[in-house]
């Protein structure tokens, strides 16, 4: 608590770029964690762990405020630059990103914001098989022909399970950013002419600013794709991803000084 006893208040924008792919599941799972994040926000606000015979958890002392923005009929990159412009606009604490066509935990929020780092993503699987999880390491050089910076991405296809992993990027099924990390970051922050997608993009900036990037593999999210949602299992079954850890062990992560 402050000082003068008072609750500090945090505040999150639900950021959602609308790509046109809502389908039910998408839908109804974005409407019951509404629902959720609402009861979140009065417990909260009441300093209660319980209510409505739901339990929620929080740290002591604080009280989540939950906004929700959604732009659509544009380019991704493009919703997620205009969100990101108005979560700085309208003071927001966090953003928590979810794409249209992902199946989330309804305590994703709350997975995500325990960590108390710059930018956090749920384990999260391509759509198309293998079903590739979407945890990279970044590799950037620089083409002395083209005159041009290029960059190599590589899947991390045996992360370590079920713990929070630092990494150099992750995919944007999903993320909670910190906007203080933004704020420090210049425009553009999504869009670019790489032909890396704009969350990698964005990871690769974040972190020349200092920032450091995560994922959370004990946090899983469902993407809407064939078969109907795309989790862990058929990432494991399609790749077969035991061999390949027996191969090559767990990936480490780099010790930075």
């Amino acid at each position: 608590m402050s000082s003068n006893g008072s609750k500090r208040k945090i505040k999150v924008q639900v950021s959602i770029p609308n790509a046109g792919y809502v389908v039910p599941e998408a839908y109804d799972n974005r409407i019951c964690q509404a629902f959720h994040l609402g009861g979140l926000q009065l417990a909260s606000h009441l300093g209660v762990k319980e209510y409505s015979g739901m339990k929620y958890e929080y740290p002591e002392g604080v009280e989540y405020e939950f906004f929700w923005a959604s732009v659509g009929r544009v380019l991704t990159p493009l919703a997620r630059e205009r969100l990101t412009e108005w979560a700085i606009k309208t003071n927001m604490d966090y953003m928590l990103m979810i794409d249209d066509d992902m199946i989330c935990p309804m305590d994703l929020f709350e997975k995500l914001v325990r960590h108390n780092v710059d930018v956090v993503a749920p384990l999260a699987f391509m759509r198309m098989a293998p079903h590739m999880p979407v945890i990279y390491r970044l590799d950037e050089g620089y083409d002395s022909m083209s005159n041009m910076n290029y960059y190599v991405t590589e899947v991390i296809k045996n992360y370590p399970k079920n713990r929070l992993v630092e990494c150099d990027a992750v995919g944007f099924g999903a993320a909670l950013i910190k906007v203080d990390v933004v704020k420090k970051m210049s425009k553009p922050y999504f869009m670019s002419t790489t032909s890396t997608g704009e969350d990698l993009w964005f990871c690769k900036r974040a972190k020349e600013i200092g920032a450091h990037v995560y994922m959370d593999t004990g946090v899983k999210l469902g993407h809407m794709g064939l078969p109907p949602i795309i989790e862990e299992k058929d990432f494991d079954r399609e790749f077969k991803s035991d061999e390949h850890r027996e191969i090559y062990g767990e990936w480490k992560e780099k010790v930075k000084k």
